[in-house]
């Protein structure tokens, strides 16, 4: 099956032309995608919220059934490696280098998903949770992870000096 590319990028969002984007994707504002990111719909739309850091070599797919849309909130970080495949995801989650997120799992909002840790079950992960450990430990924070305001400003200049982008068509 040919999934149609369409995308739909905000005007002060950054995406880099290395990073792979297949499907129907809207990228929202001030979101940034690293060159050797990839975002593929291959099973419905993928709509990323605002805010959003997305680094080299992550790769999120809507692997959802029934070509549900896979709905991204906003103020999230997808550090390098990372592959998620979730139902849904809220808004301020970190997911750590090469962490995996599995395809019945909702995200809810502040969850940290620790270097190499999985997420994989069938279930919803409630606010504040944080997976750590070989062991996959969990434990519920009491704050949320600190948004990168500073970082995305940075990187919005940085990655427009040095990379072509995608704008949307």
């Amino acid at each position: 099956m040919t999934v149609e590319n369409k995308f739909t990028i905000a005007s002060d969002a950054v995406v880099c032309k290395e990073a792979v984007l297949e499907g129907d994707i809207t990228i929202g504002s001030g979101t940034v995608v690293h060159p050797t990111a990839v975002i593929r719909a291959t099973n419905g739309p993928i709509i990323i919220g605002e805010n959003n850091n997305i680094e080299e070599t992550c790769v999120i797919e809507n692997l959802n059934e029934n070509g549900q849309t896979l709905s991204i909130g906003r103020d999230n970080v997808f550090e390098i490696g990372s592959v998620i495949h979730a139902l849904k995801i809220g808004d301020n989650n970190v997911f750590g280098v090469r962490c995996q997120v599995g395809l019945n799992t909702t995200v809810t909002r502040g969850c940290f998903i620790g270097t190499n840790c999985t997420a994989v079950l069938r279930e919803e992960l409630p606010e504040n949770t944080v997976i750590y450990g070989k062991n996959n430990n969990r434990r519920v924070a009491q704050d949320p992870p600190q948004l990168q305001t500073s970082q995305l400003e940075y990187l919005r200049k940085a990655l427009e000096r040095f990379h072509y982008l995608i704008k949307s068509s």
